[in-house]
């Protein structure tokens, strides 16, 4: 990708096509999801 196609990610309606290791690098997948056993853990309460 070249700096005039990143410079474009901030105009509204602009469509620019990157790859799924540049959207990575660029910050646009971030897992927020709890896990699994995160899930579990928080319906367990300490009360016997």
């Amino acid at each position: 990708m070249i700096n005039d196609e990143i410079l474009k990610l901030n105009s509204a309606g602009e469509y620019i096509e990157v790859t799924a290791e540049e959207a990575d690098k660029l910050g646009a997948f971030e897992e927020t999801a709890i896990s699994e056993q995160e899930a579990i853990e928080s319906t367990q309460t300490d009360e016997g």
